[in-house]
């Protein structure tokens, strides 16, 4: 059976999983902080921009003016997508608005949706509706969600499970592709109840050999896919996210 699929914007990551992500998906990528999370994060949001999809960026463990700033750094200037409510931004990690917008100019500020009290599901409702209104053409969006359970600390397992399910569950009808971090290491348990709501979950995990820092991409699970169980070393060429080489697992 072939199943419609959407570009992953991770060079070499598209031919290892048949072509792309499965549409409307919601998929974990658990990872270490790192400068390859974020790559990966904007890579797959821009790889939708420039198909032509929108997509909203929620900002959980950093405000939205340092997304922006990260993305121009590796090359990917957001400003008229902004502009144009192709890209809208949920900053839920200032707990001030007039924090929310700083270090962009006035435009961009106007545009920055801010959640300040990120626990509160009705103001997250309110926010994310917000965007939805502004976004044109809901088909095929793409969302991201930064470090879920290292940001939502104060809640249980079920409130959080409930909390994302509220916030993208009904998005789905769009066959949107919704892209969730986790840190590794930060509330395993919790991860291990949620882990059976995602269609996909890959892992970056980091070697600290004695030469330098390698991270690996491995795919634990995704939907109507066939991957083969290997490692597969990841390469900033030019600030671009690769997948570099091949390992074999065991």
């Amino acid at each position: 059976m072939l199943v419609p699929r959407a570009p992953s914007g991770i060079p070499g990551l598209d031919a290892i999983i048949q072509g792309g992500f499965p549409t409307n998906s919601t998929i974990a990528l658990r990872a270490e902080p790192s400068n390859h999370t974020e790559y990966f994060e904007q890579q797959f949001v821009m790889e939708g921009l420039k198909q032509g999809k929108s997509a909203v960026y929620c900002c959980l463990s950093r405000p939205a003016a340092s997304v922006i700033r990260s993305m121009r750094h590796q090359g990917f200037d957001v400003l008229e997508h902004i502009a144009n409510d192709q890209l809208v931004f949920l900053d839920c990690y200032s707990m001030h608005k007039e924090m929310a917008v700083l270090g962009v100019d006035q435009a961009v500020q106007k545009k920055i949706i801010s959640v300040t009290q990120i626990d509160d599901e009705r103001l997250l409702q309110d926010g994310l509706a917000t965007a939805v209104e502004r976004i044109h053409e809901l088909k095929g969006m793409r969302a991201v969600c930064e470090s879920v359970p290292g940001t939502l600390t104060g809640g249980t397992a079920v409130e959080i499970m409930r909390w994302g399910r509220k916030a993208f569950g009904e998005l789905r009808a769009y066959e949107i592709l919704a892209l969730h971090t986790f840190p590794i290491g930060v509330r395993e348990e919790l991860f291990n109840v949620m882990a059976h709501d995602f269609d996909a979950i890959l892992e970056i995990r980091a070697d600290r050999g004695q030469e330098r820092v390698r991270y690996h991409l491995s795919i634990q699970k995704m939907r109507l896919t066939d991957f083969p169980p290997k490692m597969h070393e990841l390469d900033t060429d030019g600030m671009m996210l690769t997948l570099k080489t091949v390992q074999k697992i065991g």
